[in-house]
């Protein structure tokens, strides 16, 4: 549950904090870059700790859930792979991809929970 409220968390400051970025309120900076860094670690951590209670007894009540579960982690390399030399640009990818971890992140609660 822990890990779920970070990720939730982590990727809406994140995506809030891109949207600012990339509309040049702010500048981006090396906080901004080590909040990016570390929600994209808790969206690893989260896929590897589903895995992990996949061994065991931990079932989700819907199957769908597993896709919300790893679906971000994909969003994840996606936006890395989609990096290029504009940093508006790459701001804008990373932003884009919090905020639909954000949502993944809470329809996965939402499924996860029965």
């Amino acid at each position: 549950m822990a890990v779920g409220v970070a990720l939730l968390a982590l990727n809406a400051a994140a995506g809030v904090w891109g949207l600012l970025v990339w509309r040049g309120v702010v500048a981006p900076g090396r906080v901004f870059a080590q909040v990016l860094a570390l929600s994209h670690t808790v969206v690893f951590g989260q896929g590897g700790l589903g895995l992990y209670l996949l061994t065991g007894e931990g079932r989700a009540g819907e199957p769908l859930h597993y896709v919300y579960g790893l679906l971000p982690s994909a969003l994840v390399v996606f936006a890395y792979s989609a990096r290029t030399e504009d940093p508006r640009r790459n701001a804008l990818v990373f932003t884009v991809v919090a905020l639909l971890i954000v949502g993944l992140g809470t329809r996965a609660y939402t499924t996860g929970a029965g």
